[in-house]
C-alpha cells in the first residue's frame, strides 16, 4: 500500500511560479560573469554581438516562461500510473545494468572503488572501450529504451510518498546503481545529474502536496543535500586533477592558448583540491561561450533539423553516405581555431544555431520559456506524470545550457527527450477539474 495519501497541498503563490525562471537566469547570468571574471581569460575577440547575444537569449527565456506561467493547469487522459512507471522503469535499469556496465568499463559489476581512487584512469578507461568498437547492441537497446530509463529519478522521488514498499526498494536500487556504474567510469553526469536535480524534485513534490516535509525531514534532506554536494565536488576536483593532459592539473589550457591566474580572487587563498574545483567549474561551465564567440564569427549553414543533435547528424551521415554532413554544425566548424568538438563543450546555442542560424535561436530559447513553464504548471497540478517528467528534463537542459544541448547529444538522451514530450503533450487535457491552490484562491481547469 503507498506510505501516505491525503497529504494537504501547499498554496501555489506566484513566488512559487516564478521560482523556476529566477532560479536559471540567475545561474546563467552567475555563468557569464564566470566567464568574465574566472582564473581562465579567454581570448574573445567579438564581446560586443556575444554578451548582446546571450543578454537576448536569457531575455527570450524569461519573455516565454512569463508569457504562460500563471496559465491554469492541465488534466491528464493517459491510462498510466506513476507507480507502474517507477515499477517498470527501474526493472529495466537494473535488467540493463550489468551489460551496460560491461560494455562501459569492462566489468560486468561496476568497480566503484576504483572509480573514486583512479578517476583519471576510469575515465581514460571508458574513453578508450568506447572508442576500441562501434555502437554495440546494449547501447541500441538503450536509445529504444530511453524514455522509460528517464522516468525513473523524478518520479521516484516525486511519488515517494505514494509508492508501495517494492516499488521503492526497486527505484531505489535503479538510482545507486546508474550513480555506481558512472563512478566506475570515472564521469561526472550522473551523479551531478542526481545531486542537481534531487532537491528540485523534493521542493516539486512538497509544492504539488505530495511530499510531506516537516522540520526534522527538512534538517535531514539538507544535511543529505549538502553532503552530496560536498562529495561531487570533491570527486569532481580529484578527477579534474588525475584525468591526462587536463588544463586543470596543468593550468595551461591549450584551445585558447591561455595560462590560468591562479593569483584570481576566486582561487588566490584557496588549496590545491579546492582550487581545482574552480577551475575545474570555470572549463566546464564558461569555455563553452568562447566556443559560442568563434562560432558566431561563422557563417550560417543550414542543416535542416539535424545539426542540434551529435547522435542525429552522425546518423544523417550513416545513412546517407554523405561525410561532409559531420563537418557543417557550428560547433564542428571552429575546430579550425583549435577547438574540439568531442571533448570540448560549445553550449547550447551553436548546436540550435546550426539548424536555424543565431537570430533563430533566440526565437527557439523562447519556446523553450513557454514549455518550462508549461510543464512546472502540470507539475505543481500533479496529475500527468509525464509532466513532472518533462519538467525534470527541461531541468537538466537548462542547467547544461552553458555546455552544451545536452538532452539531445546521444541517442538515449534524444529519445527521452521527444518520446516524453509527445506523451505529456498528448496526455494533456481539459477534462476532468484540476484543483490547484493559486494565490490562496483554489481554481479549477
Amino acid at each position: 500500500m503507498p506510505a501516505a495519501t491525503g497529504l494537504p497541498r501547499p498554496r501555489i503563490t506566484k513566488w512559487v511560479l516564478c521560482f523556476p525562471i529566477v532560479f536559471f537566469v540567475t545561474y546563467l547570468t552567475f555563468t557569464v560573469l564566470f566567464f568574465a571574471l574566472g582564473p581562465f581569460d579567454y581570448p574573445v575577440s567579438n564581446p560586443v554581438s556575444l554578451y548582446l547575444f546571450l543578454g537576448l537569449a536569457h531575455l527570450a527565456l524569461i519573455a516565454g516562461y512569463w508569457r504562460v506561467i500563471f496559465r491554469r493547469p492541465q488534466g491528464y487522459s493517459g491510462t498510466w500510473k506513476a507507480q507502474q512507471l517507477v515499477f517498470w522503469s527501474a526493472t529495466v535499469t537494473l535488467l540493463l545494468l550489468l551489460p551496460t556496465s560491461k560494455i562501459r568499463t569492462g566489468a560486468f559489476f561496476p568497480d566503484i572503488v576504483y572509480g573514486i581512487r583512479n578517476p583519471g584512469e576510469a575515465y581514460a578507461l571508458a574513453n578508450s572501450l568506447a572508442e576500441a568498437s562501434s555502437l554495440p547492441l546494449i547501447e541500441y537497446v538503450r536509445i529504444v529504451l530511453g524514455p522509460l530509463l528517464g522516468f525513473l529519478l523524478p518520479l521516484t522521488i516525486f511519488y515517494w510518498e505514494r509508492l508501495d514498499k517494492q516499488a521503492r526498494v526497486l527505484g531505489i536500487a535503479g538510482l545507486l546503481g546508474n550513480v555506481a556504474l558512472f563512478l566506475a567510469m570515472g564521469t561526472n553526469k550522473a551523479i551531478a545529474d542526481t545531486v542537481l536535480l534531487l532537491p528540485w524534485m523534493v521542493f516539486a513534490g512538497y509544492r504539488a502536496g505530495k511530499i510531506a516535509l516537516g522540520s526534522r525531514r527538512i534538517v535531514i534532506l539538507s544535511l543529505c543535500a549538502a553532503l552530496a554536494l560536498v562529495s561531487f565536488l570533491a570527486f569532481f576536483g580529484t578527477g579534474m586533477l588525475e584525468r591526462a593532459g587536463s588544463p586543470i592539473a596543468s593550468g595551461f589550457f591549450p584551445a585558447t592558448g591561455s595560462t590560468a591566474d591562479r593569483d584570481n580572487f576566486l582561487v588566490r587563498h584557496l588549496g590545491e583540491t579546492p582550487t581545482a574545483v574552480v577551475m575545474g567549474l570555470d572549463i566546464y561551465l564558461t569555455s563553452g561561450y568562447y566556443a559560442l564567440s568563434l562560432s558566431m564569427r561563422e557563417p550560417f549553414v543550414p542543416m535542416f533539423g539535424i545539426g542540434n543533435s551529435t547522435f542525429l547528424y552522425r546518423q544523417a551521415a550513416r545513412v546517407t553516405g554523405d561525410e561532409n554532413i559531420v563537418k557543417n554544425p557550428y560547433p564542428v566548424r571552429i575546430e579550425k581555431y583549435g577547438w574540439d568538438s568531442e571533448g570540448l563543450w560549445a553550449t547550447i546555442y551553436p548546436w540550435i544555431a546550426s539548424d536555424v542560424s543565431f537570430p533563430g535561436t533566440i526565437l527557439v530559447i523562447y519556446c523553450i520559456g513557454r514549455f518550462f513553464a508549461l510543464s512546472w504548471i502540470d507539475t505543481l497540478a500533479a496529475k500527468n506524470p509525464f509532466a513532472i517528467v518533462m519538467f525534470s528534463q527541461f531541468l537538466i537542459m537548462l542547467f547544461y545550457f552553458p555546455a552544451n544541448n545536452q538532452l539531445l547529444q546521444s541517442g538515449e538522451g534524444f529519445t527521452a527527450f521527444w518520446v516524453t514530450l509527445i506523451l505529456w503533450w498528448r496526455t494533456r487535457c481539459q477534462r476532468g477539474p484540476v484543483s490547484t491552490q493559486v494565490l490562496g484562491a483554489t481554481t479549477s481547469a
